[in-house]
């Protein structure tokens, strides 16, 4: 590998997470990994693989293609695409057998057409919109009209329900209260027998609102924002060569822009990674990286394939040497919340942002 930069996946640690969050669940619910999104960045066929082996009873994505290519590597769990589809889409996920998400009668009737097209049976889950207002069925009069469009489809059978919290991760669940409310009255207007779901976020802490099958994606990977978290651990570490290491004096000047400058003498170490390799340049001078398990600031601003850090209190260190900028090194860590914490956003982006041209390496 000549790349200077790569992101390690465990997959064991992966797979201890799946059974943490299994042991949350309780024994009678079935557990839906979501790997959409290239697997939230740790790479997609891999970790189904590993859910697969782990015991996931599903897989979701959100677009056929993701679905379309677990199929071509030999993946037979049951798969959901949890985001609309086409026309186009739904041929080609019917016939890769995969269940689509429906709420409304065009729905109904791209799925007869593919089913019609492919000779086999299109199967879908009706998707409930309980407060988020993004997709779903909204009304009883919608879901009515839905299910009466459904009946008599050539071909179409709805097989499962879920919805999808707007404030899953918060402390305060009177949102949450109101959506799971809104959720049960819903449902009653479905038939008995079907798959009824809803997202880890909000019903990992509840019981009664975990129904059939929890969707679980971004817990399955490290990262929960509530106390029963701490069961669970961050799956992927990303790491970079230091590749120059040089002194400079008081007022010497560092990257692009002259923003920095020094107020005393500094170890400036140069690391092989940048905003092209998905480290938001929004983190030149304010974000951190481990270098001898000790923090070191991010000085000037961040170029397209290497970042200058302040090494000056980390010790001996050396071109060669590795730098953590995601992960644990020795006893201190850096996560992608904090990271997210810096830029103003969520674990979720700092973990999809990482590019494709970061190598991902898998152990066990």
């Amino acid at each position: 590998m000549y790349r200077r930069t790569f992101a390690r996946v465990d997959l064991g640690a992966y797979a201890a997470n799946v059974g943490a969050v299994r042991r949350m669940m309780g024994p009678d619910v079935k557990l839906l990994a979501v790997v959409k999104a290239s697997a939230y960045g740790h790479g997609l066929l891999p970790v189904a693989r590993a859910a697969e082996k782990a015991g996931a009873d599903w897989l979701g994505v959100a677009i056929t293609e993701e679905g379309e290519f677990l199929r071509e590597a030999g993946i037979r769990l049951p798969i959901l695409v949890l985001a609309p589809v086409n026309a186009a889409g739904a041929l080609a996920a019917v016939r890769c057998g995969l269940t689509l998400s429906v709420f409304t009668p065009d729905h109904i009737q791209a799925l007869q057409a593919a089913a019609i097209a492919s000779g086999l049976e299109a199967r879908a889950h009706v998707k409930l919109d309980t407060g988020m207002n993004r997709v779903g069925v909204k009304t009883e009069q919608e879901l009515v009209a839905l299910l009466e469009a459904a009946c008599p489809a050539r071909g179409v059978k709805i097989t499962g329900a879920f919805t999808h919290f707007a404030d899953g991760g918060n402390p305060d669940t009177r949102f949450n209260d109101g959506q799971l409310a809104r959720f049960g009255d819903m449902l009653t207007l479905l038939p008995p027998g079907l798959l009824i779901h809803a997202a880890a976020s909000a019903t990992l802490p509840r019981p009664e609102a975990r129904f059939d099958m929890v969707r679980a994606g971004i817990s399955l990977f490290g990262y929960l924002s509530v106390a029963y978290s701490e069961a669970i651990r961050p799956v992927l570490t990303w790491e970079a060569e230091i590749t120059h290491v040089k002194d400079i004096g008081t007022g010497e000047a560092v990257g692009y822009g002259v923003t920095y400058r020094a107020k005393r003498p500094v170890k400036v170490a140069t690391i092989a990674v940048g905003y092209g390799d998905g480290y938001s340049r929004s983190l030149s001078g304010k974000g951190q990286v481990l270098v001898n398990g000790r923090r070191c600031p991010i000085i000037g601003r961040l170029c397209m394939d290497q970042m200058m850090v302040d090494v000056s209190g980390a010790g001996p260190v050396y071109a060669g040497d590795n730098a953590v900028l995601l992960g644990q090194q020795g006893e201190e860590h850096i996560l992608a919340d904090e990271i997210a914490g810096w830029m103003g956003t969520i674990s979720y982006e700092v973990l999809l942002a990482i590019s494709q041209r970061v190598p991902r390496i898998y152990v066990e």
